[in-house]
């Protein structure tokens, strides 16, 4: 689906309200927002595009991207262009937070990475999110 910008900026308060986060470095610049899109809880990730893409490639991209389904996935909205900017949409998952699965949060100092057992299973099932997500 591609979304207008005018209505990812209202719904985001002109960017403005419920940022999630924001990082700028040397290869990478983006920003995300917590939003409400078409009725349902979303989040919008703003990434700047390092070659220029036309909406043909984005309909198409989202096309392909589209058929992923998996439970382990966050599900792909949709996505919109303004200028060199591209802006994912994404199902916003409340409890999806990664540093909240990997920390506990009243008990900073436990982690699910402290033994090498947990350490290969999370391995493990990255590399069977990748291969789902990339296959040869």
């Amino acid at each position: 689906m591609i979304y207008d910008t005018s209505e990812i900026s209202s719904s985001t308060n002109n960017f403005l309200s419920h940022r999630l986060s924001s990082s700028s470095t040397s290869t990478s610049t983006s920003t995300s927002w917590r939003c409400t899109l078409r009725g349902k809880d979303a989040f919008v990730f703003q990434r700047k595009s390092r070659t220029p893409i036309d909406l043909p490639d984005l309909q198409q991209s989202l096309s392909l991207i589209s058929r992923s389904h998996h439970t382990s996935l966050i599900k792909l909205l949709g996505a919109s262009l303004s200028g060199s900017y591209v802006y994912l949409v994404y199902e916003f998952v409340d409890g999806a937070n990664l540093v909240d699965c990997l920390r506990n949060p009243n008990n900073p100092s436990f982690t699910v990475l402290s033994s090498w057992l947990s350490r290969l299973q999370i391995a493990t099932d990255l590399a069977h999110g990748l291969d789902y997500i990339h296959p040869c």
